[in-house]
């Protein structure tokens, strides 16, 4: 008997608890990526197993509304994806629990979440421009 990969288990378990979230519908995720965007199939590729819906459109540039979300954002955290969730901003590759948890929450002061490269953490952006850092990691 093969013994089972403890990610493929992880992504059922992820897959379970969004499926209790949002019921039979999935969220979807309008992911905007410029075309010298290396890696975006891959977290692409992620999300769909993990329960999202995702709808992948390549740009030359990010629309205005993209360019003030980056703006917004400290540059350690800017990317060449950003996607657009139930109203909300997601820069770079930011892990699905996440994104299921700011779902959950809906937070009306925040407008993003961006994946701190320096730090590898995800962090939620506010309207002031303030960041938010998880406070599990600190």
């Amino acid at each position: 008997m093969r013994p089972i990969a403890l990610t493929t288990v992880l992504a059922g378990i992820a897959l379970i608890g969004l499926t209790a979230f949002v019921g039979t519908s999935r969220p979807t995720l309008e992911l905007s990526y410029t075309a010298d965007c290396q890696n975006s199939a891959d977290w692409q590729s992620r999300l769909v197993a993990e329960g999202f819906d995702v709808r992948p459109a390549q740009v030359s540039n990010l629309s205005l509304s993209e360019q003030q979300a980056m703006m917004t954002t400290p540059a350690s955290m800017r990317d060449c994806k950003i996607g657009r969730v139930a109203g909300y901003s997601v820069i770079g590759e930011v892990a699905s629990g996440d994104i299921v948890t700011l779902l959950r929450r809906k937070p009306a002061d925040v407008i993003a979440l961006a994946r701190d490269n320096q730090t590898d953490e995800t962090v939620a952006i506010h309207y002031d421009g303030s960041v938010e850092r998880s406070r599990a990691r600190q």
